[in-house]
């Protein structure tokens, strides 16, 4: 395909794969059997891309740069091996299904024997097709250990880029769906504990009520361990608030408005009974924080050190919005929330925004996605689906739009 887009005609394609005319022109074929779609015109002078076989193309490019820049990033971190753009190319080239499901397997299941009983195969199948991977690099790739089979340092390099080229393979899926008129496949939200609930279940019910083929996956955690999910792409995007500057250039941060923190309490706490309340006669009664070193915990003390007073002990702190709630409702504890998102709440009678001023705590919320990648259909449709609910909310659009 890459070949064929590149150089123009089928006979061009087969010198630079180094295979033949008919087994290009045939592979062709079958991609296109497959796809139900022409992806190129046939001309006398040669082979032009549809386009949809632009698309295709673009796709495929990107998938196969996953694959190589795992190889570089593999050699470059075996001391003992230079990073090769040729060696690189013959990897994205060489590598075959089976090997890139013995490594995600071995990966997941620690060891050989487990990785085989995963894939329904046997344990010298996965061992050939290991030893495979390693031969295309020359580089160890898995420590054999008592213990199990454990990926190297170069071999961890290699599964971040293969899950990201997998993601681009699950993104032409949806995009050939897409071709023939339907929107389906999945998405995986990772979400941060504040803001989130008040634009992204609105957002997600008019995305699955207009593409009732799309199946979308919920997953909350901290956002390290969240982005470390949305590189290796075991998620798509995160949802919540944005870091000031993106984490590398590998991140893409969309604004979608800003919110800030206000402190909630229990409708019957007696805080809310005591007349002209000040921030410091709040440090009296019990606190539930924000994690330690997250911006939330920043901005909390960040509150309290602006009054010259000492900010919350932190001894009882959740990640859990779900079990802050039940701690403010149920055990007198006071909390910090987003102000939309405790407007919300209010209003249900669930807990009142205590009546003292936060200055300094506004945050941009949106939404994170790699860089670097064509955005498929169902998350493309997701991102707009946010950018209307905030749209539909009356919240401060902070950011471009996303189309």
């Amino acid at each position: 395909m890459q070949a064929v887009v590149q150089h123009g005609t089928t006979f061009a394609a087969a010198q630079a794969c180094h295979i033949s005319q008919p087994a290009i022109t045939r592979a062709i074929q079958q991609l296109e059997q497959h796809c139900g779609l022409a992806l190129f015109l046939r001309t006398a002078r040669g082979m032009v891309p549809t386009d949809t076989g632009r698309q295709m193309a673009a796709r495929t490019s990107a998938l196969l740069n996953c694959l190589q820049t795992g190889a570089r990033d593999a050699l470059a971190s075996d001391s003992a091996k230079r990073s090769n753009d040729s060696t690189a190319e013959r990897f994205a080239r060489g590598i075959t299904a089976s090997q890139i499901q013995a490594l995600l397997s071995v990966a997941a299941n620690g060891s050989e024997s487990r990785a085989a009983q995963a894939l329904g195969i046997s344990q010298p199948a996965v061992h050939t097709s290991l030893q495979g991977l390693e031969r295309l690099l020359s580089i160890r790739l898995f420590y054999k250990l008592p213990t199990g089979t454990w990926l190297t340092p170069p071999g961890a390099a290699l599964l971040l880029r293969v899950k990201q080229a997998l993601a681009e393979l699950r993104g032409l899926e949806s995009e050939l769906s897409a071709w023939h008129g339907k929107t389906d496949g999945k998405i995986v939200i990772g979400i941060l504990p504040l803001s989130v609930p008040i634009f992204l279940p609105q957002a997600l019910k008019t995305l699955m009520q207009a593409h009732t083929a799309v199946r979308v996956g919920i997953i909350d955690g901290t956002y390290e361990d969240l982005l470390q999910r949305l590189r290796s792409a075991d998620i798509d995007l995160i949802a919540g608030a944005l870091r000031r500057e993106p984490p590398g250039p590998d991140i893409h941060q969309w604004p979608l408005f800003d919110d800030d923190l206000v402190i909630v309490a229990a409708p019957d706490h007696p805080c809310l009974r005591q007349d002209k309340l000040q921030l410091q006669d709040l440090t009296q009664w019990r606190w539930v924080t924000p994690l330690p070193g997250t911006p939330a915990d920043h901005l909390l003390r960040h509150i309290f050190a602006a009054r010259g007073l000492t900010p919350p002990s932190g001894r009882l702190y959740a990640n859990s919005p779900l079990m802050t709630q039940a701690l403010i409702q149920q055990t007198g504890h006071l909390a910090i929330a987003s102000r939309g998102q405790a407007k919300q709440e209010a209003l249900q009678g669930n807990l009142c925004i205590v009546p003292v001023a936060t200055p300094g705590t506004q945050r941009k919320i949106g939404l994170t996605i790699r860089a670097g990648t064509r955005i498929s259909p169902p998350l493309q449709a997701l991102l707009q689906a946010c950018e209307d609910a905030v749209a539909g909310l009356g919240l401060i659009n902070a950011g471009k739009s996303l189309g």
